[in-house]
């Protein structure tokens, strides 16, 4: 075990991302999919009468239908924006010597639209859902990812591991219900705006900001 290998773990929507609160929602009203057919995908996901995988794949078919391209996904997506300090604060945690991870139930194309070029230097790795296209940018499929909204500390796990770190030195920060287990993981955990009041009581920390700077005080 290398005790002076750091990590930080991001969750996406509503933590690096600004703009939007769920990613799925603001598709399917972007594209005006039905939305009792977006409840019965979601209600069939929480019931446990299908897996996670199976669910990311029915959202697929839902905005397949929906007529869905990447360039379409894209102009959905356009006005979303790194959160406020982002950047500042990933480029100040790697001056700290902290590796960075994404670990997101979301969608790849949300990193590349936002991010840009700019993720391969800011990210050591991005665990997200990855949509496919074709040739002519029809949307085909999605390859899940395995650490999805009851697997986040599972990734904390597996990188504690594969990089030798100690969990002392492991920070988590998240805004949602899916982030409760990641952050009783964490040596530190940073509940961010967070929508969830159980994220809150679990926690290291609670920051009510919209500057996502504000986190650094709380980590070492």
């Amino acid at each position: 075990m290398n005790s002076e290998t750091k990590l930080v773990f991001f969750d996406l929507d509503g933590t690096l991302v600004d703009g939007m609160e769920y990613i799925y929602q603001h598709l399917w009203e972007y594209f005006g999919v039905d939305k009792a057919k977006t409840r019965e995908v979601l209600r069939q996901y929480i019931t446990k009468e299908v897996s996670y995988s199976d669910w990311v794949q029915n959202d697929v078919k839902l905005l397949q239908a929906a007529g869905a391209t990447k360039r379409g996904i894209l102009d959905a997506i356009m006005t979303l924006h790194p959160m406020q300090g982002a950047i500042a604060t990933i480029r100040a945690l790697q001056e700290r010597g902290y590796k960075i991870f994404v670990v997101s139930d979301g969608i790849d194309l949300v990193v590349e639209a936002v991010y840009g070029d700019e993720a391969k230097n800011l990210f050591e790795a991005v665990f997200i859902n990855r949509y496919q296209f074709d040739e002519s940018d029809k949307l085909i499929g999605a390859t899940p990812t395995q650490y999805d909204m009851e697997h986040k500390a599972d990734c904390i796990k597996d990188m504690i591991q594969k990089y030798g770190a100690n969990v002392k030195n492991c920070v988590f920060v998240g805004n949602n219900e899916n982030d409760v287990q990641a952050a009783l993981i964490a040596g530190t955990s940073i509940a961010f705006n967070s929508k969830s009041e159980k994220l809150v009581e679990v926690a290291t920390h609670h920051v009510e900001s919209k500057d996502l700077f504000d986190i650094l005080k709380f980590i070492n």
